[in-house]
């Protein structure tokens, strides 16, 4: 059987299935039915049989409030991609180094395509930073974002892509002009790191380090997140310091 746009049912669950998954990457990464409902226009009783499958398998299941969330199978095959992305482990020790030597949150992020991927977040967090690794962020807000687009293109190809970028207010800080983003990202592309203040999260401040392959590719993003305070401007040179030596060290061993 079709329905009116020509697709088969079982093309047309499939979609629906995905994109019920696929919202679980969103803040707040847990909803009710009648949240995704709204959410994605679909019907209740077509969210709640494809929860119900989805929590038969594992994908997701309900947390302490009663909302669905991801589930252990979704998380092991996160897991999965993570170890196939370029030495997994390695990444991880640098990472954890970083965040103790400076006692901020840090992380590595990859860019696939224009989705900003976290790949690892250490677990020197404050509770008032949370990133999670497996979830996207934004290209107009954070460091992640803007690094990793600073340095996967040229500022022609960066011309020619802004413009048609559709940027989502994702946060008060989020950066919604197009020319605007433009120059930010030449600013990080002269000074060689990125900068964020209020921007992903209200109260923080970030720095974001490319990562390069031995090839002088980009691979992807050392970013560190800490809450605002008096004494920033006297521990910023250490932390770039420490993030640039964790790029370099990556680089060496990222083929």
């Amino acid at each position: 059987m079709y329905d009116e746009d020509g697709k088969s049912d079982k093309n047309n669950a499939i979609e629906k299935t995905l994109c019920i998954l696929n919202s679980f990457a969103d803040r707040p990464y847990s909803y009710s039915a009648k949240e995704l409902s709204d959410k994605l226009g679909f019907s209740k009783p077509t969210v709640h049989r494809i929860l119900n499958t989805l929590e038969d398998a594992n994908y997701v299941r309900k947390n302490y409030e009663g909302k669905y969330t991801v589930g252990y199978k979704a998380y092991q095959m996160g897991m999965i991609y993570a170890n196939n992305t370029d030495i997994y482990m390695e990444i991880r020790r640098v990472i954890e180094h970083i965040a103790s030597a400076t006692g901020e949150q840090v992380g590595y992020a990859v860019l696939e395509g224009t989705d900003v991927v976290s790949v690892y977040e250490s677990q020197m967090q404050d509770t008032r930073i949370r990133y999670l690794a497996g979830a996207i962020y934004p290209v107009n807000s954070g460091c992640y974002g803007k690094v990793l687009m600073t340095f996967s293109h040229s500022d022609e190809a960066l011309s020619e892509i802004v413009p048609k970028l559709e940027l989502k207010q994702v946060s008060p800080g989020a950066i919604m002009d197009h020319q605007q983003l433009l120059e930010e990202y030449r600013a990080i592309r002269k000074r060689g790191y990125g900068e964020s203040a209020d921007e992903y999260l209200d109260g923080t401040v970030g720095l974001g380090v490319p990562v390069f392959k031995k090839d002088g590719s980009l691979a992807g993003c050392i970013a560190l997140g800490a809450i605002k305070s008096s004494t920033l401007e006297s521990k910023k040179e250490h932390w770039l310091e420490e993030i640039f030596k964790g790029a370099e060290e990556l680089r060496e061993i990222l083929l």
